[in-house]
């Protein structure tokens, strides 16, 4: 407030260009540095067309309680057809294929409110579970065409959720195993039966 235009523009200049370095020079799991990875190893904004059949509320609820995803009750017009989204990035990193997902959530100004429990408690709350698992299941169909030999336990790395405003390389938190890893992470493997169940499930 009380700067001119310009001005203005330029220190939000400024202050997307520090949050860009930081998420790309930030370690992240399984030694992934995001600066580092090559062109030829992405795809961004990766559109898909899921196939389904009818699926009600109840069996979807049904299914995320009996699988352990506790997100708020969902509910929807039964589906039957496709499902149409967007995946802002799958890449490879050291053989495995992997799904990201950039949040710009405000959670706070301190390392802390990027910790691993403010983390899951936004997953939750945004039922991003659910978000995760069928971009999860959408690129398992797609890598199941077209890589040879193809295996979900060995090939699919996992999911990692970024909420960008917490991840910078000196921050850090203790994850439940005790690991220091950097803030603002959150990072999950469904399991093979898990992703295998949903698929039969839609």
């Amino acid at each position: 407030p009380g700067l001119p235009a310009n001005e203005a523009s330029k220190r939000l200049g400024r202050m997307l260009r520090r949050l860009l370095d930081d998420v790309l020079a930030t370690p992240l799991p399984d030694g992934i540095v995001l600066g580092a990875l090559p062109g030829r190893r992405r795809l961004v904004e990766l559109g898909f067309h899921l196939s389904t059949g009818e699926v009600t509320p109840k069996m979807l609820n049904g299914w995320l309680r009996e699988h352990g995803y506790a997100i708020p009750r969902l509910g929807f017009a039964p589906l039957a057809g496709y499902l149409k989204g967007f995946i802002d990035l799958v890449f490879c990193h050291a053989g495995r294929y992997y799904v990201l997902d950039w949040k710009s959530n405000h959670l706070g100004y301190t390392p802390a409110d990027y910790s691993c429990a403010s983390i899951a408690t936004a997953m939750a709350e945004h039922a991003y579970h659910l978000q995760y698992l069928i971009y999860t299941l959408a690129v398992h169909r797609y890598l199941r065409q077209r890589v040879p030999d193809y295996e979900y336990a060995r090939d699919f790395g996992g999911v990692l959720y970024l909420f960008v405003r917490g991840v910078r390389p000196a921050w850090r938190t203790v994850a439940a195993d005790g690991e220091s890893i950097a803030c603002g992470i959150y990072h999950h493997r469904p399991s093979a039966s898990t992703i295998a169940s949903l698929d039969g499930l839609l």
